[in-house]
């Protein structure tokens, strides 16, 4: 039976208004799990239409980054310039900046969770993509900003030990959206990957996944397999992941390619 849960929940960014959280949970029992569990794919839908993407703020500021040595291969580090400036700026200029990726991955069903962008994301919008991401603002730290992001997107709380850092990679976009225009958008991508499994026992507790109404369309858990395939075909209702993430992935969810 499907259990509909909705609380109100304020964004540790300065933004116009709390961003309400609603969750949808099927429950069923895992073998040798001490409490209830989602089904491997469930989907776990916002409730409501609040007309815009209440995390955007169009003045958040970021730090530039160096632009990458043109042998990067898809990898590099992130290396600030002290320089700031406001986020539609950068996509607007394609200016290089900082984001955080961070993957769900439950071992016990090796499935991965997948979050469909709300459709008012000023990139990418209504399609596929990490469990959980956002943008390092000026004088953040990328690890305390993807404890951040897990815990405004999906309601998930838990300690910097189970965020386990894979990669950084060098990322390049291009698009248009009906709200927002012409963007470009250059980024140096920590990639984490946090076990589901891990944050659980450590809190003793089960974990329940509360979507960011208005940020988040949807959430739900698919197989590992059927992630790496969609990235690495280039599904087109997916956001583009360079051949170069798909195998970093790929090889840390022990999946070939």
């Amino acid at each position: 039976m499907l259990a509909i849960t909705g609380i109100l929940a304020g964004s540790a960014r300065t933004l116009p208004a709390p961003t309400p959280r609603f969750l949808v949970r099927r429950a069923v029992c895992f073998s040798g799990s001490p409490w209830p569990k989602r089904a491997g794919i469930a989907s776990m839908r916002a409730s409501g239409d609040v007309g815009e993407d209440k995390s955007y703020n169009a003045g958040e500021v970021f730090e530039i980054m160096e632009p990458p040595p043109a042998h990067h291969q898809g990898f590099g580090t992130a290396k600030g310039t002290g320089e700031g400036k406001p986020r539609a700026d950068v996509h607007r200029d394609g200016d290089w900046h900082h984001s955080v990726h961070v993957w769900l991955h439950d071992p016990r069903t090796d499935s991965v969770l997948i979050q469909r962008r709300s459709k008012y994301k000023d990139t990418n919008p209504d399609m596929f993509d990490v469990s959980a991401a956002g943008h390092i603002a000026m004088g953040d730290i990328p690890l305390e900003t993807a404890v951040r992001e897990m815990e405004e997107e999906l309601g998930i709380s838990t300690q910097e030990k189970n965020f386990n850092k894979l990669f950084t990679a060098v990322s390049e976009a291009k698009g248009e959206t009906e709200k927002h225009g012409k963007y470009v958008c250059r980024e140096f991508q920590e990639v984490y990957l946090v076990d589901i499994a891990q944050v659980e026992n450590s809190s003793a507790s089960p974990v329940e996944i509360k979507v960011a109404d208005g940020e988040v369309e949807e959430a739900k858990w698919i197989p590992k397999e059927d992630l790496i395939s969609a990235l690495a075909t280039n599904d087109p209702t997916y956001v583009p992941r360079s051949s170069a993430y798909v195998r970093g992935l790929a090889d840390a969810l022990e999946v070939e390619t």
